[in-house]
């Protein structure tokens, strides 16, 4: 048995030693070894010139290169666990300190840990450093593996303190665009990892290897950027030129069986076998200068070393991308983009544009306020903002084929009684349906989130027996439009609910949006939306605001609803309540005999879809009201439009906007 005093001796005198400087690449072609039981297809003596490209990135992560951060935007298995592990490997060698190993998952982070294991047990120059499992004076654990001069903490990127417990010189953060971009409400995850190494200023170094997600959201597209944006280059083997490879250039053979490659240059094809010459100097483009702290590398899986997967699977895989994404499903070609080809993808940021609505808004045959003779049924809803109450107002025929009829704006701070006394004179109007009669509003979802909830909470008390209800988004995936039960919100001094009084209903605004969205290509007949031909510009941009995007937290894929800071969705939110409140009339759920007995109580026989109320009763009433000319809006308002002949029938009515406000008139009838 080797003396103490020996070992203490060794150990003093390796500290006493200066760091090696061999670079990452170097120590990794020296002593690295890839473990049979990590399970890798090849296995045995790491080799550079398997995968040469990873050399100029193995080199940004020496220690005597003087960038503070290495971004690869890459490929799945390209350049990233091998080159993190080298790098780790390399650093407990040489220059150990502290190491913080990130992960976006907890299922990650085990594999990962087990892959460090294997590889301390088979590389004898960590082996003599890393404490043994089960070591009684020191620790090696799944998250935690100490050696001479240091220690690796493997974590998730879930918990904030996660990232904000130990100080580390190095940090690998892998997969950072799987991971939640905003790490409970504390900031970008990444600058929480690099505050870890507030102390090691002169010779912190970061590393993130990670496939990129959705245009304007992938963290590590944002880090790309940031830096000096260094494409991934291959020679030709016909006349040498370097180029990047393109995917979209990618040919087949004309029996199919064979991906050729034409060069750029000279335009000769190269094949899948021509790889090895292709990539043996691992060339990248000189990129740009960056913030001058971080160097930046993208590579696409077209660059796999050869017998990896194949140019023909590449062809493949989208091949039946393509057959889904003209299917209307774009899943697999947002997978295709992001890992094969390290591109982030752009979502189409409105499933409908805007002048596609506007157009077909223009060309329709009514106006804001208007009943056309389909429709049957009016439900309202009611958006809070700050310094205003905005309305809209649907009309609801068979199949949920829904019509915009109003859409106004209260000016006025919510906090004021009179705001909201404007606000129910809008609720108690009438609006007159193409046939002759007055409809009044059957139901009116009142938002209630912001920083006017008890106004809201006593708006809704006050006109209960109104239809009038208060509302609150529930944005999580997968929740009805509308909730089954609603929520009490007041209670008696004894702790209990008022049942009385009014509640609060919870609408799941993701799964309305979808609904909407399908919606806005149908142009006629169930569950198509219409819209009036004098609404502005301004309307149908906010109808459009927001967009689906793909994000993950802790591994596990979803989709959300999100829009452009400063963008206004008003339009949107309101039509989302409206088809909350038709759905909680049981709007979708009536019969054909429902809707067929209500037309025929509205409507006259041969009436036209939207035509004006009958001229013989528009012969018994008095002359319409006279209105101002249309008069320019502000960028609150909508301006004031004429209305039906019969807009004036009742006595003491009020024009207002298109509709009708009567004193005096019960809920219900003309």
């Amino acid at each position: 048995m080797t003396p103490a005093i020996v070992i203490v001796a060794g150990a003093f005198a390796r500290a006493l030693q200066p760091d090696p400087n061999m670079t990452v690449d170097e120590w990794s072609d020296a002593y690295m070894i890839i473990p049979k039981s990590s399970g890798a297809n090849e296995y045995g003596k790491y080799r550079t010139s398997r995968t040469p490209h990873a050399r100029e990135v193995m080199r940004a992560l020496s220690d005597n290169h003087p960038c503070k951060r290495v971004a690869l935007k890459g490929a799945s298995q390209m350049l990233k666990t091998q080159v993190g592990l080298n790098w780790f490997a390399c650093s407990v060698h040489q220059s150990p300190s502290n190491f913080l190993w990130i992960l976006p998952t907890g299922k990650l982070q085990k594999r990962t840990s087990t892959r460090v294991s294997k590889t301390i047990e088979a590389v004898p120059e960590l082996k003599e450093r890393v404490a043994a499992p089960r070591s009684r004076d020191s620790v090696n654990t799944l998250d935690t593996k100490e050696y001479i001069g240091g220690a690796l903490t493997i974590v998730t990127s879930g918990a904030a303190a996660n990232l904000s417990e130990l100080p580390a010189r190095r940090v690998l953060y892998d997969e950072i665009d799987r991971a939640e971009a905003n790490v409970n409400g504390e900031g970008a995850s990444w600058k929480l990892a690099e505050a870890r190494q507030t102390s090691f200023e002169k010779n912190r170094k970061s590393y993130y290897p990670s496939s990129p997600t959705i245009e304007d959201e992938s963290t590590i597209d944002e880090l790309f950027r940031m830096g000096t944006q260094q494409e991934a280059l291959a020679d030709c083997v016909h006349c040498g030129h370097a180029q990047p490879l393109v995917f979209e250039r990618l040919q087949l053979s004309e029996d199919g069986q064979v991906a050729l490659y034409p060069c750029a240059e000279c335009g000769a094809c190269m094949l899948e076998s021509d790889k090895n010459r292709m990539f043996a100097r691992g060339a990248w483009s000189e990129g740009v200068p960056g913030d001058g702290e971080t160097v930046s590398f993208t590579i696409s899986a077209m660059f796999l070393p050869y017998g990896w997967f194949s140019w023909l699977g590449m062809l493949k895989e989208y091949r039946a991308a393509k057959e889904k994404l003209d299917a209307g499903d774009d899943t697999l070609m947002i997978t295709f983009y992001n890992t094969r080809l390290a591109r982030v993808w752009a979502r189409a940021k409105e499933q409908t544009k805007y002048e596609d609505l506007w157009n077909r808004a223009k060309a329709s045959g009514y106006s804001l306020g208007m009943v056309p003779a389909p429709a049957c049924v009016l439900t309202a809803a009611i958006d809070t903002q700050g310094d205003r109450l905005e309305f809209k107002a649907l009309a609801w025929a068979e199949g949920l084929e829904g019509f915009v009829v109003d859409f106004q704006v209260v000016d006025g701070d919510p906090a004021l009684q009179s705001t909201w006394d404007r606000a129910a004179e809008l609720v108690r109007g009438q609006y007159r349906h193409a046939g002759g009669e007055l409809l009044t509003i059957d139901a009116v979802f009142v938002d209630s989130g912001g920083n006017h909830t008890q106004e809201v909470y006593n708006f809704c008390d006050a006109m209960r027996r109104e239809g009038v209800h208060a509302i609150k988004g529930e944005s999580r995936p997968g929740k009805p439009i509308i909730g089954a039960k609603p929520t009490i919100v007041h209670f008696d001094n004894r702790g209990k609910g008022e049942k009385r009084s009014g509640k609060l209903w919870w609408i799941g605004t993701d799964t309305a949006k979808d609904a909407l969205v399908n919606r806005w290509k149908i142009e006629a007949g169930p569950g198509a939306i219409h819209f009036p031909n004098n609404l502005e510009e301004g309307y149908f941009k906010q109808l459009t605001a927001e967009y689906r995007v793909t994000k993950y937290r802790r591994g596990h894929r979803y989709t959300s609803w999100e829009k452009k800071p400063g963008d206004r969705n008003e339009a949107l939110d309101l039509m989302v309540y409206n088809l909350g409140a038709a759905h909680h009339l049981g709007l979708h759920k009536k019969s054909t005999l429902f809707w067929g007995n209500m037309r025929k109580k509205l409507n006259p026989p041969n009436l036209d879809l939207f035509k004006q109320p009958p001229p013989q009763l528009a012969e018994l009433a008095p002359a319409a009201t006279e209105l101002p000319a249309p008069v320019a809006a502000d960028a609150r308002q909508t301006p004031a439009y004429p209305v039906a002949s019969l807009a004036s029938q009742a006595v003491g009515a009020k024009v207002v906007r298109g509709r009708i406000s009567l004193t005096g008139t019960r809920r219900g009838g003309a």
